[in-house]
């Protein structure tokens, strides 16, 4: 169990070692052989490498798994037979270093050639070995270990590099492909020794090649002459089409019985194996490096491997050459057509109307044209004598150097217009485009002064026009404006007059419908200023994350009343997204008003559909909010126009033209998109994409309280809560102080920053701060500010009608609020309210 016992998993070859009948063999039993052997034996059976060991009069061979590759059909018969059996024709190399290291002298041999029969051919090989004596426990050689390394591929690879270099040494200076041909088939013949190595160009037709650069041994026949390719093999002939290589070692066995008219013309040729080499371009064969030898030979991988590469390189040579070749060509009838075309240019260039120049980087102009001097009126001569930038204006000289500065860069300049001093003064415009050449530029120009005149001609004749449809617009804003106020201040007034007789009379039953019809004339003025900021796009939002399905549910049967009972409402939600971050009472605004537009569509009743879906992707990601009617549509002149303020196509009175203007401007200002597809007779799809939230929408708002109502959770503060209250319109601060007051709060009021601060230091503490934002001299922000550095984390509420660039989308921080003029006293009670209950307690001045 010799072999069997030094591994839990014996590999293939051990297995055998063990089962092996080692009692007829010329090793004898393993019980016998030599304890120096079997230590060795043990070493290299573990070994990854290959070795291997003979010992005994025969030289028994044995050797570990790694070596089996070099023996290949050998193994396993080879195991325990003489060393001379095994290898016996490499034996008259191996038998005079085996005899000089059994006398106990080391061996070491690199890439030493061998031809080793293996796999029923001869092949060959080098490799590099060394052999070792083994000692018993006296000092004798009891036997011979060794290990070796198949170098065959990295001297074949030296061999080849080395013929391309030598190849490449002598084609470089050769500009003839019939030279370039011919070296290379002299050389590759004399490097593997075989008997004729030719070039066979294919013609036109794809079916005939034309022999040629025959390189022979002595003896053979020169094969040369056009023939039909076909004729040496049909199916070689297609592999080779293919880009297959054609490798015959015995032409007359492997041909035989398939082409024997092959066979005969090969013979005709004195040729018995042979290599052939496709060189295809763009899929197409183009030529045939053919190697013959007049003997049946076994082709090495290496020399089939080399002629494949040697194909290549040499025909790419060919190819430079013959394009070499017909660039000179090309040079030649390039001069030609040069001389003529110069003389053509030349009178081009005298009668040409554009101004042509060439000039040098240094600042010279090197030659012009005579449209050029007679546009500035200098001669050539003295264009040439002076620095061009001397003709250039003052106000452009230094551009003028910046712009020489890109061309010496390597830039080209188009366009570039520059005012250029004619010998009278003046100052010409020229507009040039120039192309550098290293240090040459070539310049081609035209006058534009008269043009340019032109130009700001009508520049100032634009720029009227756009005054007189600016105060136009202004004039139509101004009046609509000032119509519809003057209407509602009429309805005010009216019931305002009316409150007052009664009031004097002592008739007060009709007093609150008095009140109530002047308080709805004030939410219409309202409207239609949310209306004017919304279309400037000032108006001050509070955007928050809105979930836009919550929010149309919440209004549908407000919308359903605003409609009527002849138009159906329907909702559609698809939007997988749902939130958006905008402000949720714009948004109900706007679909209101959309509503309201559809409704006046469908004046005989129809059917109003509100859908929810997603559109885009990414950063482009938006939640779009569609309201679709049935109603008459809108012509295409009409959609276009629909988001100009003020036009309308309803009867004076019946509308200001602002709705539509109004979606566009807040959707605008909260970074979404409107889309607008109407049809006449088929209805109106208006879209509003507003851009995706990926946070959570807050759930809905609580309904506001009344003056003085109080909410179960609203006092947080010990003891009455106390409000800074800041507004410089007095009789609006008087309003909301007796408004908080009766709702049993502590007002501190001021006017204007430096009294709420005078006011601040007088107190130990406060809840809320309540400011105007548009306070003269310091604004409302400013004051909110200085309160926090003497009361960190205090609670703010701004109050603001227009902020217009006052408010960015920083200016809130954290724990500060806004509500926007005009409001009601409820909302603005239920805002206070909320704020207080949301102290945790009241905070103490530092």
């Amino acid at each position: 169990m010799f072999f069997a016992t030094h591994l839990s998993h014996p590999d293939p070859l051990r297995q055998r070692l063990a089962e092996h009948d080692w009692s007829n063999s010329v090793l004898g039993p393993i019980d016998r052989w030599p304890p120096a052997i079997r230590t060795v034996l043990r070493l290299m059976l573990d070994a990854k490498h290959p070795m291997f060991v003979f010992w005994g009069p025969e030289l028994g061979f044995l050797y570990n798994e790694a070596y089996t590759a070099f023996l290949q059909d050998k193994h396993p018969v080879a195991i325990g037979k003489p060393l001379a059996q095994v290898w016996p024709e490499i034996w008259p190399e191996l038998s005079p270093l085996i005899k000089r290291t059994l006398a106990g002298k080391s061996v070491y041999i690199e890439n030493m050639p061998f031809v080793m029969f293996r796999n029923g051919r001869n092949e060959q090989t080098w490799f590099t070995f060394s052999y070792s004596p083994i000692y018993d426990d006296h000092g004798a050689v009891v036997g011979v270990y060794g290990t070796a390394i198949d170098t065959t591929s990295s001297v074949t690879t030296e061999r080849r590099l080395a013929f391309q270099v030598r190849l490449g040494d002598q084609l470089r200076d050769l500009l003839e492909p019939g030279a370039i041909c011919s070296t290379t088939t002299r050389l590759l013949r004399a490097e593997l020794g075989a008997s004729r190595v030719l070039f066979g160009e294919i013609t036109a037709d794809g079916e005939h090649a034309t022999f040629h650069s025959n390189a022979l041994d002595a003896g053979v026949p020169e094969l040369v002459g056009t023939f039909r390719a076909a004729a040496y093999g049909k199916a070689g002939f297609d592999d080779l089409r293919s880009g297959k290589t054609g490798v015959h070692n015995d032409i007359a066995a492997q041909l035989a019985a398939c082409d024997l008219p092959a066979v005969r013309n090969f013979d005709a040729i004195g040729a018995r194996a042979a290599i052939s080499v496709p060189v295809l371009r763009n899929g197409h064969l183009r030529c045939i490096l053919i190697v013959h030898q007049a003997a049946a030979r076994n082709w090495e991988p290496y020399e089939i491997e080399l002629v494949q590469d040697i194909a290549e390189r040499s025909w790419n040579a060919v190819e430079r050459a013959q394009a070499e070749a017909r660039l000179q060509a090309a040079h030649a009838q390039l001069e030609r057509l040069l001389g003529e075309r110069t003389a053509e240019r030349d009178r081009i260039w005298d009668i040409a109307q554009d101004i042509l120049a060439i000039a040098s980087t240094d600042g010279f102009f090197l030659s012009c044209n005579p449209a050029l001097t007679k546009v500035l009126g200098w001669t050539e001569a003295e264009l040439q004598a002076t620095p061009f930038s001397t003709f250039a204006h003052p106000d452009q000289l230094g551009e003028l150097g910046g712009i020489v500065a890109r061309l010496a860069a390597g830039e080209t300049i188009t366009q570039y217009e520059i005012r250029s001093r004619h010998r009278d003064g003046a100052y010409r415009w020229l507009s040039w485009t120039v192309v550098p050449q290293g240090r040459v530029l070539y310049m081609a120009g035209r006058d534009v002064t008269e043009a340019r005149a032109q130009q700001e001609a009508l520049r100032q004749t634009e720029e009227a026009l756009r005054q007189a449809q600016k105060m136009e617009a202004i004039g139509q804003l101004t009046g609509g404006v000032a119509h519809d106020f003057n209407n509602m201040l009429a309805a005010m007034v009216g019931n305002l007059q009316l409150a007052s007789v009664h009031l004097e009379a002592g008739r007060v039953d009709k007093l609150a419908r008095y009140i109530e019809g002047a308080e709805k004339v004030v939410d219409r003025a309202a409207t239609l200023t949310h209306r004017l900021l919304a279309f400037s796009r000032r108006q001050t939002l509070d955007p928050k994350p809105t979930d836009v399905e919550l929010l149309v549910s919440s209004m549908l049967e407000l919308i359903t009343r605003t409609v009527g009972p002849g138009i159906t409402v329907g909702t559609e939600y698809a939007s997988a997204w749902r939130t958006t971050y905008c402000d949720p009472n714009q948004l109900e605004n706007a679909l209101l008003n959309l509503a309201i537009n559809a409704r006046d569509a469908m004046p005989g009743g129809g059917r109003l559909l509100i859908r929810t879906t997603d559109a885009g992707a990414g950063a482009d990601a938006f939640v779009r909010i569609s309201v679709v009617d049935s109603g008459s549509g809108m012509a295409p002149e009409v959609a276009e126009r629909a988001f100009e303020p003020f036009y309308t196509t309803k009867p004076l009175g019946q509308g200001t033209g602002l709705g539509l203007s109004m979606v566009f401007g807040f959707v605008s200002q909260s970074g979404g998109e409107v889309h607008l597809d109407s049809t006449p007779g088929a209805g109106t799809t208006v879209s509003l994409d507003l851009p995706r939230h990926d946070g959570e929408a807050p759930g809905p708002d609580l309904p506001p309280q009344a003056p003085g109502q109080a909410s179960p959770d609203a006092s947080p503060c010990a003891g009455q809560p106390r409000i800074l209250l800041v507004d410089d319109e007095v009789a609006l601060r008087e309003v909301l102080a007796e408004l908080l007051r009766d709702a049993g709060m502590e007002v501190i009021e001021a006017g204007d920053g430096p009294a709420a601060l005078e006011q601040l230091r007088r107190l130990d503490a406060i809840d809320l701060l309540v400011t105007d934002v548009g306070l003269p001299g310091m604004n409302g922000r400013q004051l909110a500010d200085a309160v926090r550095v003497a009361a960190p984390g205090t609670t703010v509420l701004f109050i603001t009608g227009y902020a217009e660039s006052t408010l960015g989308n920083d200016f809130l921080a954290p724990g500060m609020h806004i509500i926007v003029k005009p409001f009601g006293l409820a909302a603005f009670a239920a805002r206070v309210a909320a704020l207080l209950a949301e102290r945790p307690a009241r905070e103490r001045l530092a």
